[in-house]
């Protein structure tokens, strides 16, 4: 059961980063540029709101990575810090998911 958990907590990371980053990006920015009537870089707004996107999507980048190490390592050697660490991967992806958009589409 713990497996699976620890799978489906990297299953949150990668969709969030790749699907989830993609969807998100592409809903904000294209409100943001159809609000404003301009490109990402011509405006402030836009351009603000895209930092935000793209520091989220660095970060659920930066948390897939660091839960494959905490599986790998958790297989291995099994230290109980490991495996509490690798579950703890999909809700905080989720979190900071939620925090960038908010941030992104507060900029504007």
């Amino acid at each position: 059961m713990e497996r699976l958990l620890g799978v489906a907590s990297l299953a949150v990371a990668l969709f969030l980063a790749t699907l989830g980053s993609f969807g998100a990006s592409f809903g904000v920015m294209t409100n943001c540029t159809n609000t404003y009537s301009c490109t990402v870089t011509g405006c402030r707004p836009c351009s603000t709101a895209q930092t935000w996107l793209t520091a989220g999507w660095v970060l659920q980048g930066v948390l897939l990575v660091v839960g494959l190490v905490l599986v790998v390592l958790a297989a291995r050697s099994r230290p109980p810090w490991a495996r509490a660490a690798a579950l703890a991967v999909g809700p905080v992806a989720l979190a900071a998911f939620a925090a960038t958009t908010a941030l992104a589409v507060g900029s504007f």
